[in-house]
């Protein structure tokens, strides 16, 4: 065997390995989810129906077939962020009742949901993938849920006025969007809180945005750093 041959072979065992153990990772998130959160009639219903929904094509397939048609270069950008990794951030920021809760990329709305029924706070969850947006809807409607939104838009265009917290978990972003973002973020008043996923606004704009907290988190593909912004 050649070394090209050696090679190919050898990153197609890593890939599994990595596979694997990320699907190890997300049964075992299923797990501590289903005995911290399903206690909550309400929020156990709409989680099932959610995962229930996407049980024959996963949001990963969708984003991706979205994202090929749409002519992206990256066609892995879809993250979500696990239940027990949100509730940690959630606590460290702070996020209570009298919050309104923009999530930037929502996915099919799952944090939307448990951010709503478990810190009680108004949420907007915006994402351009209609599939998405569609379903989220359709489990709100079913279970009447209150004070949760969701909107089909770019997240570069959406409204963000009354948001007291902005979520981005945004790994994927270049640094071309995530400059635009934050050209929107100037606006917003001061002492809105953004928290970012694995860099901080700083890093772009020094004079606007100050870094009250960093702290890690955990996700199914390792550790990443969790900054909570605040605008000046």
């Amino acid at each position: 065997m050649n070394n090209k041959a050696f090679s190919s072979v050898q990153e197609y065992f890593q890939l599994l390995g990595l596979n694997i153990l990320v699907h190890c990772r997300n049964f075992w998130e299923f797990l501590r989810v289903a005995s911290r959160y399903y206690s909550n009639n309400q929020f156990r219903r709409i989680d099932l129906s959610l995962l229930t929904s996407y049980f024959l094509n996963s949001p990963f397939a969708i984003s991706k077939e979205f994202l090929k048609k749409k002519g992206e270069r990256d066609l892995y950008a879809y993250g979500e962020t696990p239940l027990t990794t949100l509730e940690y951030i959630a606590n460290n920021c702070q996020i209570n009742a009298s919050d309104v809760v923009f999530e930037l990329g929502c996915g099919r709305g799952r944090t939307c949901f448990w951010l709503n029924a478990f810190k009680g706070c108004r949420v907007v969850g915006v994402d351009f993938v209609p599939v998405f947006v569609e379903r989220a809807n359709e489990i709100k409607s079913k279970y009447q849920v209150k004070n949760v939104e969701f909107r089909l838009q770019d997240m570069m265009l959406t409204d963000l006025s009354g948001a007291t917290v902005i979520y981005l978990y945004g790994t994927s972003l270049n640094d071309g969007s995530i400059k635009k973002l934050i050209e929107r973020f100037k606006t917003l008043p001061a002492g809105t809180k953004i928290i970012t996923v694995s860099y901080p606004l700083s890093d772009y704009v020094q004079e606007q945005f100050e870094v009250m907290s960093r702290f890690q988190a955990r996700f199914p593909w390792g550790e990443a750093d969790i900054y909570l912004n605040i605008k000046r």
